[in-house]
């Protein structure tokens, strides 16, 4: 992201300085503060089904939704987390999962391109 997009958002979801920042690779990583700013600023709901759980591997799916004018809510993306021993060298392999598909949903939901949420960058061997 440019600095004008980025500003624009830092504006629009309540954003600090420790919630967003640039990759030296080239993209944009969004915190899991960030990420909950986004979501309550756009009043997105996520729903989990877990759809594998054991020591050495966990996928979530979640799906989001936002709410129209007349208050029905509107699925608007399905994504998955994952962590396994091969992408996540931490023992709470469920809760990595969560985030990542946390953050996959509302970068989605959003619009955002090029962009990470920082579960996807951390805690991988």
């Amino acid at each position: 992201m440019n600095k004008k997009e980025l500003t624009k958002i830092y504006k629009k979801y309540n954003l600090t300085e420790d919630d967003i920042f640039n990759d030296r690779r080239g993209f944009t990583i969004i915190t899991l503060s960030g990420i909950q700013k986004i979501q309550l600023t756009s009043k997105i709901s996520v729903e989990y089904e877990v759809i594998v759980c054991s020591m050495d591997n966990v996928v979530i799916k979640g799906v989001s939704f936002m709410e129209d004018q007349d208050g029905e809510w509107i699925k608007q993306m399905e994504t998955f987390g994952s962590a396994n021993i091969k992408n996540c060298n931490q023992n709470f392999k469920t809760e990595i999962a969560e985030k990542r598909c946390l953050s996959r949903l509302i970068i989605r939901t959003i619009g955002f391109t090029n962009t990470h949420g920082e579960a996807e960058l951390n805690h991988q061997p």
